[in-house]
């Protein structure tokens, strides 16, 4: 089994991108893809909260591979309220979904409090989109800034952190913290890091003070976001090359099967 627990459909900044499109791309060898909508991120679409939310229900009623984020449009709202109401209605979204740099509200911001309050009453963990360690919006220390006021919620690093071995290996030094001060609940998402950063992750949290934390790191695409994520073949290769390399290095099928499907299979609830 294999779970892309970054995923995208939707009209946006990034490119128009239909479910079918990412199916297409994904191919039979994902099981679940873990979903949301662009259209709620992307402020030139326009689209409402709830509108672009339904939407991405209705696809995934249509094609139960895909599990649904509910995209919170944090930089708009007031409140939590429609995103509340949402998830009373409709518990099959599984988490729900921020993305600071696009929206360009600081990942610290206490407009986030209300969505993060929602989070710990239904048990969701968030994924965040999470930035350069530079970026004044969506920096993984900003993240765990807002974390600690939520450690009860899960909260995703997408990505780690964008771009650099300095990025990363950042952002594991913030993850570890979290995990020895017991003031946060982090996980990450591998999308878009290198594979020699992904082993550095793994090795790191699973030599934590407070022994292994593998289990908060995930396999992820961003698909179908960037050239190598549009074209089926490449996405295969790069499910291929990534599973070849996390055996060659480990020597461990129970490691590769929890990062490919079992870390995010227990976090979702899937």
């Amino acid at each position: 089994m294999i779970i892309d627990a970054h995923t995208h459909i939707g009209n946006s900044f990034w490119g128009q991108f239909s479910p079918e499109f990412l199916l297409d791309i994904i191919g039979d060898d994902v099981d679940i893809a873990i979903c949301s909508n662009l259209e709620g991120i992307d402020s030139f679409t326009g689209k409402d909260e709830i509108e672009c939310n339904l939407n991405m229900l209705n696809a995934c009623k249509k094609f139960p591979k895909l599990k649904p984020l509910a995209v919170c449009e944090v930089d708009r709202t007031e409140n939590a309220d429609k995103i509340r109401k949402l998830l009373s209605e409709h518990p099959e979204f599984i988490g729900l979904k921020f993305h600071p740099e696009f929206t360009k509200l600081r990942a610290d911001s206490d407009k986030y409090n209300d969505y993060l309050k929602v989070a710990q009453e239904y048990k969701k963990p968030c994924l965040y989109h999470s930035g350069h360690i530079k970026s004044r919006f969506s920096s993984p220390e900003l993240i765990y800034k807002k974390a600690k006021e939520f450690p009860e919620v899960p909260i995703i690093l997408g990505h780690l952190s964008t771009t650099t071995r300095e990025c990363h290996e950042r952002a594991i030094e913030i993850m570890l913290e979290s995990i020895e001060k017991e003031d946060a609940t982090l996980y990450a998402d591998v999308s878009w890091v290198e594979i020699e950063d992904v082993i550095l992750l793994i090795e790191s949290l699973r030599k934590t003070k407070k022994g292994d934390y593998a289990h908060r790191i995930m396999w992820a695409s961003d698909a179908p976001v960037g050239d190598f994520n549009q074209r089926q073949e490449l996405y295969i290769k790069n499910l291929k090359d990534f599973k070849e390399a996390i055996l060659n290095h480990f020597n461990d099928k129970n490691l590769l099967h929890n990062l490919m499907y079992k870390n995010a299979e227990r976090l979702f609830k899937l």
